[in-house]
């Protein structure tokens, strides 16, 4: 069709990214900085914009997906994430090996800090044992801790000494959110054919656990008396921040 003007009727531009192994992408006309709200993301939550770097996630290896279909807003799935009161309750296996979750805190409450495995946990697995050698970058002090990181509006990132999780979320309707995990570890281990089941395992529990929350709680999102999101104390700013940043952003 010589008579089609190609750059009228083109494909349409946006912007794109690849970091820590994945495409990003923002259809927005005016897209923000990317390194403002998603490198800074990751850097105001763990305290050094190199920390991220030591996962070496652009060099790892998909070891497992699993897709969850969620009758749930999007939000509702964003604040469970970043909150941990209902985490003594519904995850019994993953307080086991962070027992300070047992307690409430949420491993984004402090800057740059990580959640402790438990002393007698051998590694992030659902049962507490062992699970792949150790990233070759992953510090001392990055060793045997968990971070959590949100980066809005719809990835989490979550660290731990020998694999990453990575969730990404796309909601469907008001009431429907499409959730991707992946579990990502070392070419060598995928190669291997080694059994990372119980790695998979404690994390595949936890997101149950933590959509079936979500959905017990959405159909109370159409009272009149949730129309400002809730009640939040001063211990949940960094959840007051996403409310604040969401105001302005949120069509549903």
């Amino acid at each position: 069709m010589p008579d089609v003007d190609r750059v009228a009727h083109g494909l349409v531009p946006v912007a794109l990214r690849e970091w820590l192994g994945y495409v990003w992408v923002c259809l927005a006309d005016a897209p923000p900085s990317f390194e403002a709200d998603v490198v800074g993301a990751v850097t105001e939550r763990l305290g050094d914009p190199a920390a991220v770097e030591h996962y070496g996630m652009a060099g790892l290896a998909l070891g497992r997906r699993v897709t969850y279909d969620v009758a749930a807003n999007w939000k509702l799935i964003v604040e469970n994430f970043m909150e941990c009161y209902h985490c003594a309750t519904i995850h019994p296996e993953l307080v086991e090996v962070l027992p300070e979750f047992a307690r409430g805190f949420a491993a984004q409450y402090y800057v740059g800090h990580g959640a402790e495995f438990a002393p007698e946990v051998a590694g992030f697995t659902v049962d507490g044992t062992a699970g792949a050698d150790r990233l070759p970058g992953v510090t001392d002090e990055q060793d045997r801790r968990y971070y959590a990181i949100t980066v809005k509006p719809q990835v989490f990132l979550n660290l731990v000494p020998d694999h990453a999780i990575v969730h990404r979320m796309t909601p469907l309707a008001a009431d429907r959110t499409v959730v991707e995990c992946d579990w990502l570890f070392a070419p060598e281990v995928v190669a291997s054919g080694r059994d990372i089941d119980r790695s998979v395992e404690l994390f595949h529990r936890v997101n149950q656990q933590d959509f079936a929350a979500c959905e017990r709680t959405q159909p109370g999102m159409s009272s009149r008396a949730y129309r400002d999101g809730g009640v939040l104390v001063p211990s949940e700013h960094h959840i007051t921040a996403f409310h604040e940043w969401l105001q302005p952003h949120s069509r549903g």
